[in-house]
């Protein structure tokens, strides 16, 4: 996982790297998208004026709707708790002009349609210079589409690695209790690198 997000920041959203970045994260469920963007979130969103991570787009927009999803999203941004927003037209004009002044860090996470991107991050010129939106999707085309800049494919885990994240999630350690080793490795194996 640390090579991945050294890549990442490396490559594609480290700070002297310049202008607007739009990085998307690609791969197939289980992959560790949303893992690698949290971890690249852990480790740099202190460095930004601003911050949000919006986890499960796909299924927030299935049940609360953009305008949910606009209100959540600068609700972070603002720090306020109160965001007032009646429809998607509004959020996108309430968004634009209130980040185009601000050194922002995004994550929209699970994107799977391209009304998200424009309701919630439509393009560079919304932001300021230095600003970092990841975009994590299951759908490359989608996120060339949507103007990303960049898109980081998401590659199955080895063994060492995939066990090390399950143990993270399963014991909140990086290695599994002494009696769940066999049963832990064998999930792993059965999942193929792929982590859901």
């Amino acid at each position: 996982m640390d090579f991945c997000v050294e890549e990442m920041l490396d490559s594609y959203i480290g700070e002297g790297l310049g202008g607007v970045r739009f990085v998307g994260i690609c791969g197939m469920g289980g992959m560790g998208k949303t893992t690698l963007a949290h971890e690249i979130y852990r480790r740099i969103s202190g460095n930004f004026e601003a911050r949000s991570f919006i986890a499960n787009i796909r299924e927030e927009t299935k049940n609360q709707g953009l305008v949910s999803l606009q209100k959540q999203l600068l609700s972070k941004i603002l720090m306020e708790s109160e965001i007032n927003i009646w429809d998607v037209c509004e959020g996108i004009n309430v968004i634009k002009n209130t980040l185009c002044n601000k050194n922002v860090f995004i994550i929209l996470d699970d994107v799977d349609g391209d009304e998200q991107l424009e309701a919630l991050a439509r393009k560079h010129d919304w932001f300021g210079l230095g600003n970092r939106i990841i975009v994590t999707s299951k759908d490359s085309h989608l996120l060339i589409k949507c103007g990303v800049d960049y898109i980081y494919t998401a590659k199955a885990l080895n063994n060492d690695v995939a066990l090390q994240l399950f143990s993270w999630k399963a014991f909140h350690k990086p290695h599994p209790e002494e009696n769940y080793v066999n049963l832990s490795k064998d999930f792993v194996n059965f999942a193929k690198g792929a982590f859901l």
